[in-house]
C-alpha cells in the first residue's frame, strides 16, 4: 500500500526564517537557539524531530536527497488549497499595513520569521499585524505546521521585501513560522502547496517562486538579505532553494500546471 507523502521534505534540505515578517530589516531574536532532530541527509533541523516521515532516501545520491513517493498523482486545485488550510484574517482597510495599491502578482516571495518566541505561530503574527505592532510592514500569508493565515488580498501590494521596489510591487509575500515546537517540515510542505496553488492561480512557473534574498534593499549592507535563512546555502540560493522549488513544481504539475 502506497504511503501518503509529505512531498516537501522529499527533495529537500530546507530551512526558513524571518522576523514577524522578514521584510525591510526586522530584528532577529538571538535568545532562542534552534533545536531538534537534524536530518542527516539535508542538514536541516526540524524542531518536531519528524524529518523523515514520508520520504525515500537515496543512499547513493551524491547530495543524498530524499525522493518523493507518487510524484505523478493528480490532485485538484481545490484539494491542494484545502490541505493548506487557509484562514482569511485581513488587516482593516485603514490600517498602516494596507498599501491600498493594486497588484498583478508576477512572483511569490518566501520569507521566514526569525521570530523564535514561544507561541509565535501564524495566528499570533496575524494579531501583531492587526494591532499595528509592525508599523507599515505587511505580507500576504503566514504559514505554520497547522495553517496558513491570509492577511492581505493577493491583488494588493504588501510591504515585505524591498521598500518600494519590485519585490513589493509585484510579489505575494509568504512568511514561514519557526517558533519552538513548530514542525519545520510540515510548515515547508504547507508553504510549497500554497506557493504551487498561487502559481496555478496566476499562471506562473515555479521559477517565479523566489527567496527574499532576490530583492536588494537599497542602502542596506549587505543589500540582499539572508532570508529565508534555512533555505539558503551560506546566505545565497543554492541546492536547498532549488530543491524547495522542485517540490513547488511537483505540486503545481499535480494540479495540471504546465
Amino acid at each position: 500500500m502506497m504511503r501518503r507523502t509529505s512531498l516537501w521534505f522529499t527533495l529537500a534540505g530546507l530551512g526558513v526564517a524571518v522576523f514577524v515578517a522578514c521584510s525591510a530589516d526586522p530584528p532577529v531574536n538571538r535568545k532562542y537557539a534552534p533545536y531538534g532532530s537534524e536530518n542527516p541527509y539535508t542538514g536541516i533541523q526540524d524542531r518536531s524531530g519528524n524529518w523523515n516521515q514520508g520520504y525515500n532516501v537515496s543512499q547513493n545520491s551524491e547530495i543524498r536527497q530524499a525522493t518523493p513517493y507518487n510524484t505523478q498523482q493528480t490532485q485538484s486545485p481545490s484539494s491542494i488549497y484545502s490541505q493548506v488550510n487557509v484562514r482569511k484574517d485581513y488587516l482593516s482597510y485603514g490600517s498602516r499595513g494596507r498599501s491600498r495599491k493594486s497588484m498583478n502578482p508576477q512572483y511569490i516571495t518566501i520569507h521566514s520569521t526569525q521570530n523564535w518566541s514561544k507561541g509565535a505561530d501564524a495566528n499570533r503574527h496575524a494579531l501583531a499585524l492587526k494591532r499595528g505592532a509592525l508599523g507599515r510592514i505587511s505580507w500576504h500569508y503566514t504559514t505554520d505546521e497547522y495553517r496558513a493565515v491570509q492577511h492581505l488580498p493577493t491583488s494588493e501590494q504588501g510591504n515585505h521585501a524591498d521598500y518600494d521596489g519590485p519585490g513589493n510591487r509585484y510579489s505575494i509575500g509568504i512568511e514561514m513560522c519557526e517558533h519552538p515546537g513548530n514542525s519545520r517540515s510540515a510548515t515547508l510542505e504547507r508553504t510549497a502547496k500554497l506557493a504551487a496553488w498561487l502559481c496555478l492561480k496566476y499562471d506562473l512557473p515555479a521559477s517565479r517562486v523566489v527567496p527574499h534574498y532576490k530583492w536588494p534593499r537599497h542602502g542596506k549592507k549587505p543589500p540582499n538579505k539572508n532570508c529565508p535563512h534555512f533555505l539558503l546555502n551560506n546566505g545565497r540560493p543554492g541546492t536547498k532553494w532549488a530543491n524547495f522549488v522542485k517540490v513547488v513544481d511537483v505540486y503545481r504539475r499535480r494540479m495540471g500546471g504546465r
